[in-house]
């Protein structure tokens, strides 16, 4: 069941004044900043640290923690919010970053275990009150999820805003290498334009990771710039965030999957994020909520914007709910945070977002579809139907593999088939809503060892005027079997692909239909993968056939209230 949030709810989250905090018992009358310099496993750490005082006396109070590299962007902008409601707020600078010393670790065990020790040395000091949280945005969420994997006991909470829970999938999607990750088309509004990674490692081992502490007057500032300024893994983060050719999901990965650890973080934990986010990627807090609900976490929750929102907080209520959310876990404070349901998600739609709702994870049911030919001798006959073609004879579906196909080129002329192949259901009879992660089953025959696959699902409108791409998959055949090594396949002989695309909540309107683009690359999105001897020349190399008969190809769509008869969804 799915109920919009309440305003009773909503005026709940925001009753609480400073003042009547359990943890500070003195008003809150200013406050006063104090740098400090943190010994931990690997390296002293700098953090800034903004104290609520009473009487012109430190207050002792939880803390708000952000661990982050982005100190030249400054620190503590918050401060002003949250220490006048007696919060302690803390920005330290990531190991090897700002001020800090130490090696960057680009996510790995450095930053994990700096992360536990930074959380661990707050419980000891005479401010605080042993309550604990960290939260931020992008890579400062990101850290969050990292240092609770380690379980540090004073951790009560976390709060990851569009943040990254597996580094391979910031880099990589199916053993491709993300390019811009931009919504060149404008399937995502002016922001489309904003989004990338194809800077990272690089931006930060030789930009962020480089200038030594300029913190002169402080302790240990000599031997925090000689172990900032020492060689450390920039090569090696390079040599794993730029492989092009085959990305092995290796034990460099491993040390940076959060989602393996998810077990062991047993706190509250507060997920937001858009299902638009092509910039850490939306299914990285998509799938830190399902690890935790698997796990047994029951104080996870989900907010997640529509896919029209892309890398920025997810807007609606979340603000006050992160508010009322740090006065209950960190100051006990009845404000009803507590019978919030496990998701908040805003669905869209081809004409931008919908409304906000509140309750628990969407039930939804697979609707298979095959895509066929339906046999019309005009128009438009490749569809795709809740009818298995098995027996089915007809045409090929096949389309030219050129080494520089886009998504642009493929939705410009959607019914081309020159180098993607398209499909489409009839129209919906009713609207139409997916949640979750679409799976695109290929049985294919190529004339090569390896292809790229990136099938993208778009929405059309009833006059095919206008469309929508929905959301895209990638996937390196040579990884079909796993991303732990490549699998070369057969040239000539077909093969079998499981791609799944991003999770999205979206909703398809009636009379709208609904498309399967099947394309081996979209350059706007991947770095691209030449197959070698094929130069671009429009022959049996370059053949790509989608093997539609025998109901061995399908698309899996997780649709909510799906009917019994998955006939019932289209226009006869």
């Amino acid at each position: 069941m799915v109920v919009v949030l309440s305003a009773a709810l909503i005026a709940g989250l925001t009753q609480l004044t400073p003042t009547a905090s359990a943890a500070s018992v003195a008003p809150i009358d200013g406050s006063t900043t104090v740098e400090y310099i943190i010994q931990t496993r690997h390296g002293h750490i700098f953090a800034e640290v903004v104290h609520p005082t009473s009487g012109g006396e430190i207050v002792k109070s939880p803390t708000v923690l952000t661990y982050s590299p982005y100190s030249v962007l400054g620190r503590n902008g918050d401060a002003d919010t949250l220490v006048p409601r007696g919060y302690t707020r803390m920005y330290a600078d990531v190991v090897g970053t700002g001020n800090s010393g130490g090696c960057y670790d680009y996510g790995g065990k450095r930053e994990k275990q700096t992360g536990y020790d930074v959380v661990e040395w707050i419980a000891r000091q005479d401010w605080s009150t042993k309550k604990i949280a960290m939260e931020g945005g992008s890579y400062d969420g990101t850290t969050a999820i990292a240092a609770a994997t380690q379980a540090p006991p004073h951790l009560t909470t976390i709060i990851p805003q569009v943040a990254i829970s597996r580094w391979y999938e910031y880099a990589y999607s199916g053993g491709i290498r993300y390019l811009y990750t931009n919504e060149f088309a404008g399937n995502r509004g002016i922001s489309g334009a904003t989004e990338e990674g194809f800077d990272t490692p690089l931006a930060f081992d030789f930009g962020f990771a480089m200038p030594p502490p300029v913190d002169v007057t402080n302790d240990d500032w000599a031997e925090r710039v000689e172990s900032s300024t020492t060689p450390c893994d920039e090569l090696k983060h390079t040599e794993h965030g730029y492989d092009f050719d085959t990305p092995d999901y290796d034990e460099f990965w491993l040390e940076r999957d959060y989602i393996r650890s998810a077990a062991k973080i047993d706190i509250p934990v507060l997920i937001g994020g858009n299902w638009g986010d092509w910039n850490v990627k939306q299914e990285g807090g998509y799938n830190l909520f399902n690890a935790l609900r698997r796990s047994g976490n029951r104080g996870a929750h989900l907010y997640f914007g529509s896919r029209w929102r892309g890398h920025q907080a997810p807007g609606g209520d979340f603000d006050k709910v992160m508010t009322a959310w740090l006065d209950h876990h960190l100051k006990g404070a009845a404000n009803g945070i507590g019978s919030l349901a496990p998701v908040t998600t805003q669905t869209a739609d081809s004409e931008g977002s919908g409304a906000f709702s509140s309750g628990s994870v969407p039930v939804t049911k697979d609707v298979e579809l095959w895509p066929q030919h339906d046999g019309s001798p005009i128009g438009y006959p490749w569809t795709l139907l809740p009818k298995n073609p098995s027996g089915a004879k007809g045409p090929a579906a096949t389309f030219a593999s050129l080494g520089a196909n886009t998504e642009m080129g493929a939705n410009a002329e959607p019914q081309a088939n020159v180098t993607a192949f398209r499909f489409e259901t009839p129209p919906l009879k009713r609207a139409t809503r997916i949640f979750g992660k679409i799976k695109v089953k290929l049985y294919s025959t190529v004339q090569r060892k390896w292809v790229t696959l990136t099938p993208t699902i778009v929405d059309v409108s009833p006059d095919s005027s206008s469309l929508v791409s929905v959301t895209r998959g990638f996937l390196d055949s040579r990884y079909r079997n796993g991303l732990g090594q490549t699998q070369a396949i057969e040239p000539g002989t077909p093969f079998e692909s499981m791609v799944v695309a991003k999770p999205t909540d979206y909703t398809f309107r009636a009379g709208h239909r609904i498309g399967l683009s099947v394309q081996t690359e979209i350059n706007e999105w991947m770095v691209a993968k030449p197959y070698p001897g094929c130069d671009g020349a429009v022959d049996s190399c370059a053949l790509f056939r989608v093997n539609w008969e025998g109901g061995r190809s399908k698309l899996v769509l997780p649709v909510v209230g799906a009917p019994s008869n998955p006939n019932d969804l289209f226009v006869p």
